[in-house]
């Protein structure tokens, strides 16, 4: 495995892809099913406590899968795996004790967090159960980190899918059972999902990782070594994770500003407690979980990303950190732009469909343009790193963020706006920060967009599909009758459209389908042979 089971950047991504797209699937499916079992305050109190858990996550695990990425794949091009192998050792054991530390530190914090900061005694019973999980997910982390190194993605993959597997069957269970003892102890039932979800991700990667040991232990002894001592591995990791930390830190303080923030302007502006309350499900666990969806694909381009342009990067290949940012990028916007004009036009139909909640068409309707940027920042920010300008899309997410802050707490108390203003407002954050890491990419890599066929041709495609939906909507639900099977039906009939025109448009191109692995070439000749693509 270790020797001969490197994958190339766009199979690595595919493989991460896939199985990005299996557990957000599941994701959203327990989603739908936890929402219509304990509601929208059951969820709201979810949501709450959910941010608590992933800031501090961040803090102790999100920069050094990274740093082991970056500086794994970086040893093994220079043919010294012996140090690779040390510094994912020593990246290890600080996973292991920051893990510990942050997960007691959440229990011990957990009653006053929530009556001082959430604002909901019965938030408390959330933190504390998910609290497990940082430990777990801390060590989880270095591992899939030693992997994408290699990159190799497959152990990642499998893992991703098992967790999800098995925090959806956890959550869904325990909320069940819990529900007859009040809605707090069914949102804490949900929550320890994250734990048992992370404690069988780890596992698997602990099965992969002995069962290849004698393959481990060969590429352990192998390339000269730096000498490198322990001070040395934890400065240069450090010297990486720090601001991909704080970059990626960005984000869940977003989120836990939002879940403190929303519910208590959304008061300011004349609601109770409980409708608050509500509108913050409506937004956080039920909008939000569908804009993030399509980043299935860019948290996938990303874990390969990091290597492959770290690869080329040490290897002084400029050509190929150009020719994998074009790829990344237009794969991005192929990808994110439809669906956020499908989410946009099917807002109400959705939330409808999925949650029985079509209030919840509001802020997703405000929101859903946002997952352009949302999709732009996680790819471009992967680029960044990749290069080793680390602190870029730090910086840039955190401006994004202030911006995200300062519109909601204006808008959100508006009574005639509302959670609008709350959903507009973290569009624009992420706007902002992918627009100035695109500007940054331009300046350090020396990269020209090519707006024909990145925007112009995508756009053009998505114009056409959103002309198809709106009629193809009305006339089957008139015909059936039933909202799931028109909203399935656009959707469905919105993709195909979409695909079509923007092969005959030229902007998918014969190279791009002979870069899929293992099809490629036989679909090329195909959509060729058809002409539904050129050469």
């Amino acid at each position: 495995m270790v020797k001969n089971n490197k994958q190339g950047f766009l199979q690595g991504a595919l493989v991460l892809t896939l199985a990005a797209f299996i557990s957000k699937f599941m994701g959203l499916f327990y989603r739908v099913l936890l929402t219509r079992l304990i509601g929208k305050q059951g969820i709201g109190l979810y949501q709450m406590a959910y941010p608590i858990y992933t800031t501090i996550l961040v803090i102790s695990r999100s920069g050094i899968p990274v740093a082991i990425s970056k500086l794994v794949a970086e040893k093994v091009a220079e043919d010294n795996q012996k140090s690779a192998y040390r510094i994912f050792r020593v990246a290890l054991s600080i996973s292991f004790i920051l893990g510990l530390i942050f997960s007691f530190g959440l229990i011990v914090t957990a009653k006053p967090i929530a009556q001082n900061i959430l604002r909901d005694p019965r938030a408390f019973y959330s933190v504390l159960a998910i609290a497990p999980a940082i430990f777990f997910v801390s060590i989880m982390a270095s591992y899939r980190g030693f992997f994408q190194g290699l990159q190799t993605m497959n152990p990642t993959a499998i893992s991703q899918i098992v967790e999800q597997l098995v925090r959806m069957t956890t959550m869904l269970l325990l909320a069940y059972l819990l529900l007859s003892k009040g809605i707090k102890f069914a949102s804490a039932g949900a929550a320890f999902g994250a734990v048992t979800g992370a404690i069988a991700g780890l596992t698997v990667l602990l099965y992969i990782y002995y069962k290849h040991k004698n393959e481990i232990d060969e590429f352990a002894l192998s390339g000269p070594g730096d000498k490198l001592s322990i001070s040395k591995i934890i400065s240069r990791l450090a010297s990486l994770a720090f601001p991909v930390t704080l970059g990626a830190l960005v984000l869940p303080l977003m989120q836990f500003v939002d879940a403190t923030l929303i519910p208590w302007r959304l008061q300011v502006a004349g609601f109770s407690i409980n409708e608050a309350t509500g509108l913050y499900g409506d937004f956080a666990g039920m909008a939000m979980v569908l804009v993030n969806f399509p980043t299935v694909l860019t948290v996938s381009l990303a874990a390969s990303l990091v290597p492959a342009i770290s690869e080329a990067f040490a290897l002084g290949k400029d050509r190929l950190i150009k020719a994998r940012t074009q790829s990344a990028l237009r794969i991005t916007i192929f990808i994110c732009l439809p669906a956020a004009v499908g989410l946009l036009i099917l807002a109400t139909p959705i939330t409808d469909m999925l949650f029985d909640v079509p209030e919840a068409g509001i802020p997703l309707r405000y929101v859903s343009w946002g997952v352009i940027f949302i999709c732009l920042q996680q790819t471009s920010s992967s680029i960044l790193q990749g290069i080793g300008k680390t602190a870029i899309p730090a910086r840039n997410l955190f401006l994004g963020a202030a911006l995200n802050a300062a519109l909601n707490y204006q808008l959100t108390s508006i009574p005639g706006i509302g959670i609008r203003g709350a959903a507009f407002a973290t569009a624009s954050g992420f706007c902002l920060a992918a627009v100035l890491n695109l500007l940054a990419i331009g300046r350090l890599i020396g990269y020209n967009y090519n707006y024909q066929d990145m925007l112009l041709k995508p756009i053009l495609s998505v114009v056409i599909m959103s002309l198809a939906i709106i009629p193809i909507y009305n006339k089957t639900i008139s015909l059936a009758n039933h909202n799931t099977v028109a909203t399935l039906t656009a959707v469905f009939a919105g993709a195909l459209i979409y695909g079509l025109v923007l092969m005959i448009s030229g902007a998918v191109k014969e190279r791009d389908i002979r870069l899929i692995p293992k099809v490629g070439d036989k679909l090329a000749v195909i959509l060729l042979r058809i002409g539904l693509v050129r050469g």
